[in-house]
């Protein structure tokens, strides 16, 4: 009972139902506020990453539209091989050394080009150079 009288006393009187309450602040002013922070939000994060998705789109779809016979590729699910013919919607990959394997894939299941006809794979490349070293 001593503690409430005491938390009673710190609080001061009840306010009357005649006194004015301090002024609230303006409600809108949330709500502007919260409207800034998107808006920088937008710009500096979504906007910019939105771009960097866009522009990788334009530059697989050329990649894969530029994709001729005797191209070394990477799929989407790392399998190397050379494009060996290719139709609208499908490629196939010849994925072993003797030629005896070839495997259809979709054409959107090429991640990269790893290395174009008459020049050597950059895997190879990358091989040699770190067996110099």
């Amino acid at each position: 009972m001593r503690t409430y009288a005491l938390v009673a006393e710190e609080a001061g009187p009840a306010p009357d139902a005649g006194e004015e309450q301090p002024p609230q602040g303006n409600p809108w002013t949330l709500f502007i506020v919260m409207g800034l922070i998107f808006g920088v939000f937008y710009l500096l994060i979504i906007r910019p990453q939105r771009k960097k998705e866009s522009d990788r789109q334009k530059q697989r779809a050329e990649m894969l539209k530029a994709l001729k016979k005797n191209d070394h590729v990477m799929t989407i699910g790392g399998i190397h091989g050379i494009v060996v013919a290719f139709t609208e919607d499908e490629v196939t990959l010849k994925v072993d050394e003797r030629g005896d394997v070839r495997v259809r894939f979709s054409r959107d299941a090429i991640s990269r080009v790893v290395g174009r006809e008459g020049e050597e794979p950059l895997d190879q490349k990358l091989g040699e150079g770190a067996a110099g070293r």
